[in-house]
Parts: structure tokens; sequence; C-alpha cells
């Protein structure tokens, strides 16, 4: 009755769905003759498993004068076809309904097994017409980015396992949590689910909203034209720096972009899950479309505590629109002067480990978790002016000799000789290192330093000023490395 004859009902059923009949709505509309099939086998009192079958059209609304009295009758456009009654149509039952269903070409449901089947006849598929395989890629790319809280294992029975083949080829559904960029927001849901994020809250009237929580990264930045279909049609075309908001059914609602980072190689993504008291109002905000939540269409203090979430998600993300200031001292610990502000230029990639030829990574696809950051420090005045180093862009990534590497610009201001110290540290997050790595553990090293003079190894060079280097870094796989650099006047005398 809910899903063949009613078009949109009351949510009166805990975590119910829509209300507006839009998601059956669709399943028509895909349909070039606007016409499925449903074939089910639920439980029946007094009766145990039984089968049905029905097909059904949704069509355009119309006027008959072919009936025995021969006046004019608008019809709606719906047509069923099963077992005909005087004035209805009942869907084919039992072994009938099986018997049908096989011999349409349906998978017959196994003995104790209950469930749906819809079928979309003659589906309308626009430019992936005659790519049947493109289409089932496409379909299970969508499962995982749009149904993926569902999909965790830890739901136990509870968890939606789903599966796309074509012509009886499995096509394989994504893992979520194994997949970039989904694998961030399934870190962001289970943080926020295990109380590890933070609670939204609205002050006036005092209300708890939600429980939110963000995972950041350091990526290397996807190329272009890289993302999926299915990703760009969830709204996430790149790296991400997104929100997603869910409510109790725990489907997604939205990806809800938010302010950049500043910097290509860092993303992050977030999850907001709206407090189950308050899912009767984050429902009414929902567009038929269910795809965002829309406070100009509620009153009250209802329209608040839409309002106040997103103004609070953005308060949550404040610290990803301003750069990190750090400074370096000498080892007399003597303050060199304020260090270039944090690039955030971050940079990883899928480095293979460090005994093997490493690759860069630019498709999206399995990144790793090692990146760069460069401070440059003022350097010291003597008799002869003041000599500073500062970092030029972001550092970047490269390929040299088959292994990847970190290349970071340094421009060299003033008059004279200058001596430049690298020190690199691996990096253990915005504004902390590890000096000293564990015993056996692998350490980023100076490959090689880029000079109009010519290149230079170790962890020193000496350059004349005003002139441009390059400092090139060997990390140490899956890490964040430090690149400090500092500069210190030679007088030619001493030098000599």
């Amino acid at each position: 009755m809910s899903f063949v004859l009613n078009v949109g009902e009351k949510r009166d059923t805990e975590q119910g769905g829509g209300t507006y009949g839009y998601g059956k709505a669709v399943l028509y509309r895909m349909s070039k003759v606007g016409t499925i099939l449903v074939y089910t086998r639920t439980e029946e009192p007094g009766l145990g498993l039984s089968s049905r079958l029905i097909g059904i059209a949704l069509g355009e609304s119309f006027t008959s004068t072919e009936r025995v009295d021969a006046e004019s009758r608008p019809f709606t456009g719906r047509h069923w076809w099963g077992d005909v009654q005087n004035d209805h149509v009942e869907p084919l039952r039992g072994a009938e309904a099986d018997g049908v269903a096989r011999s349409l070409g349906l998978r017959p449901f196994a003995d104790d097994e209950s469930g749906t089947t819809l079928i979309v006849l003659d589906p309308e598929l626009g430019d992936f017409e005659d790519d049947p395989d493109r289409v089932a890629g496409h379909l299970a790319e969508t499962i995982a980015w749009q149904l993926w809280p569902i999909m965790l294992p830890e739901r136990g029975e509870n968890r939606l396992v789903p599966e796309v083949t074509v012509g009886g080829v499995a096509i394989p559904v994504p893992e979520p949590s194994e997949t970039y960029p989904l694998d961030m927001f399934v870190a962001a849901y289970r943080a926020q689910r295990d109380d590890h994020g933070t609670v939204l809250e609205c002050k006036n009237p005092r209300r708890k909203l939600g429980r939110f929580a963000v995972q950041h990264e350091f990526v290397v930045p996807m190329a272009p034209d890289t993302a999926t279909l299915a990703a760009e049609c969830a709204g996430v075309p790149g790296d991400p720096h997104h929100i997603c908001l869910m409510r109790s059914p725990e489907l997604v609602v939205r990806y809800l972009r938010q302010t950049e980072t500043g910097s290509v190689n860092k993303a992050y993504a977030g999850v907001f899950r709206a407090v189950d008291e308050l899912d009767e109002v984050y429902a009414a905000a929902e567009p038929p479309t269910h795809d965002n939540w829309v406070h100009e269409q509620l009153s009250g203090h209802h329209q608040t505590f839409i309002r106040t979430t997103f103004r609070r998600i953005k308060e949550q993300l404040d610290g990803y629109r301003t750069s990190t200031v750090s400074t370096t001292r000498t080892e007399s610990g003597v303050a060199l002067g304020a260090a270039s502000t944090f690039l955030g230029g971050i940079v990883a990639a899928a480095f293979a480990p460090p005994d093997s030829p490493a690759a860069i990574s630019t498709a999206g696809a399995g990144r790793g978790r090692r990146g760069s950051r460069s401070n440059g420090d003022s350097g010291s005045a003597t008799g002869g002016g003041r000599i500073k180093v500062s970092p030029v862009a972001e550092p970047a990534v490269h390929e040299r000799d088959g292994r990847a590497v970190l290349v970071q610009q340094f421009s060299v201001i003033g008059n004279g000789r200058a001596r430049l110290e690298s020190k690199l540290s691996v990096g253990l997050g915005e504004r902390s290192r590890e000096d000293e790595a564990p015993v056996g553990a692998a350490r980023p090293h100076v490959l090689a330093w880029s000079t109009p003079e010519g290149e230079m190894t170790g962890d020193i060079c000496v350059v004349s000023s005003p002139s441009e280097v390059e400092l090139v870094v060997l990390p140490a796989a899956d890490t964040i490395t430090d690149i400090t650099v500092t500069c210190t006047r030679i007088d030619e005398a001493t030098e000599s």
C-alpha cells in the first residue's frame, strides 16, 4: 500500500524516510516508458513468507470517453498490471508471482529469503546508453558516496552490504573506509560517534544540536578532472573541504562545501550528525529532494536551530582560515627573528616503502601520509649588512632519479656571502616535530642544494647573495617533513 499506491506519507515510523514521494517518482522518471516492476517477498500474518509481483506505470493524465455511459472522465495516468479485479488491480501472489517473475528473467527468492526487487523498464541512461559497464561503475560509486554511513562493518546485522552486477559480472562497490576521500569522512564520523568530537549547541534557546568532528590530512592535490562522476554529483569534485550533514537515518543529506585551507596540500572532511531529539526539525527543513537543510521554510525556534547549526559549523572551521606562525632559535637560544608564516605548504604523496623506488601519486587514490613544511629564518647582521633567507612559494613534490623528493625554493636577500644550514625533522602536527627519530626509524635527509654556483651536497651550502637556491630533500616514508633553514653571514677573510 505504502510503496505502490500512496505517493507521499507522513513520517510516522522511527527513522522513517521521505514524505514527498520523490524517491519513488525518480524510478518512473528514469524509465523511458514510465514503468517499473515491483517483486517482493515479506512476512504475512498466518501465511509466513509470501511473494508479490505487480507492474506500475506513471504517465500523463488524460480524459477518456471509452466507457458504457460515454461520459468524459479524467484519469490520473497511473496504470497497474497484475491480478485484475472489478475496480482495481491486485498483485500476483505466491507461486504465481514467483513463476511470472522467473519467466521475466528476475532472480527468484530463496525459500527463506525476504526482500524487494525493483525493475526499471527501458532506462534512460543518457551518454551511457551503450556502455552498461560504466553505468554499473557509476552506480557502485554513487552507492558508496551516498550510503557509506550504513555500510560500515561496525553496524553488524544492520549493515548494508551492496552488490552491483552487469551481465552477471560483479562490479565492486568501493569500501568507504579504504577509498579517498571517503575514508576521511568515515574517520570523522567515527570520531563524533565515539564522543571524540564536539557537541554543537544553540545558546538561545539552549539546546544541543548535534555532534561534530573533522579529519584533516596533508595530501598531494588531485589532478584536474580526476574525480569520479559520482564524487562530482555528490558535490566533492576534488580534495575535500566539506562537511557531511546527516540525521537519524544516517544517510548523507549533503556534502556542505566550506572554506578552503589556503593550501592545495591540506584537505579536511567533517561530519555533523543531528541529535535524534531534533530529527523532526531537521527533516522538516529538508526540501522535497532531501539534499539540504533550509531554515527559511521553518519558523520560530526551529528556524533558529537550523540557522545556528550552519553558524556553529563555520565557527568550528575558523582555524582553517588563518595561517600558523612559528619561530626558530639557534642552538644558543638566541632568537634569529620571526620565521616566515607557516605556508600551509604541506605536500603529501603515496610514497613506496623506503627501500623501494617511490612513485608520485596525483590521481587521488591511495594517499600517503607524508609531507613537507618549511620555515626560513632571518639571517645575521654583521658589519657588511644584513642577509636574510625566505622561502619562495610552497614545497613541491618532484621526481629525481626515480625517487619522490621534496623541493623547497629559498630567496637569499642582501649583499655578501651567506652560509645556509638546513635542519630536517619529522613533523607531528601543526606546531610540533620530532627532532630525534626512534632507533632504526627512517629520517629525512638532504640530497642536494641547487645554487647559481652549482649543486652542493650536505646540510650546509655557501652562496653569494642575492640569489635563489633550491633545497632537495628525500623525506621519510609516511611522515610530514619539517624543513628549517638558517642563514649566517660569512666574512670573506674568514671564508678564505
